[in-house]
């Protein structure tokens, strides 16, 4: 409610906010990535007046954006992060009213590093971040979000409403009925713990 004005981290070709935008007509969006190329291709596919992408460094310097979005998306890129310290603190630096992610992350204290080496692909390799799925603990990143000035209202776990074939032995997302959920989700070997999360920014007392 209330929302005009949209962030985008880890955009890739901007694929959800052509989504996005054609469910919410009264919101204008930015999308960014730190991959020039991808932000290029996005400009390149875009023919929404209302989505906008310029290339952007989460870690870096994000005094630009500072106050000029009431919310902020991150879908599918934390898992490709090392650590959520820094990148939690600059997406709340932005300052919008509230973030909303989807990412892997388990319900406890705990961490999980995973990469992925893809024999078949030479760029899926130990330098690229794109081939990293991994899971962190909702107790730390909680906390983490706290001590930035965010509270985390929302902690649900996704599983796909019907279910996903598998192709082949290669990546890609597919399901498989276990005692966790009849859809769960895994790519590879590796299961994926997606979870929703959204965090708000606390209102200063006057």
């Amino acid at each position: 409610k209330n929302t005009k004005r949209i962030i985008d981290v880890g955009t890739g070709i901007g694929s959800n906010l052509q989504y996005f935008s054609n469910q919410q007509k009264n919101i204008s969006f930015l999308g960014t990535d730190y991959q020039s190329h991808l932000i290029k291709l996005a400009k390149k596919l875009n023919k929404n007046n209302r989505i906008k992408f310029r290339r952007l460094n989460i870690l870096k310097n994000i005094s630009p954006l500072r106050d000029q979005f009431d919310g902020l998306l991150c879908i599918h890129t934390l898992c490709c992060f090392k650590k959520l310290d820094k990148v939690i603190k600059n997406m709340c630096g932005i300052k919008p009213r509230w973030i909303a992610i989807n990412s892997l992350f388990f319900d406890g204290n705990l961490d999980v590093m995973i990469h992925i080496r893809d024999h078949n692909n030479k760029k899926i390799n130990d330098k690229n971040p794109n081939a990293d799925f991994n899971i962190f603990s909702l107790t730390k990143t909680e906390k983490i979000f706290k001590k930035n000035g965010y509270n985390l209202i929302v902690k649900r776990p996704y599983f796909p409403d019907k279910p996903i074939k598998k192709h082949g032995k290669k990546r890609g997302s597919y399901t498989i009925s276990t005692e966790i959920n009849k859809n769960t989700t895994f790519s590879g070997p590796v299961y994926l713990p997606w979870y929703f999360l959204v965090a708000k920014k606390n209102e200063k007392k006057k």
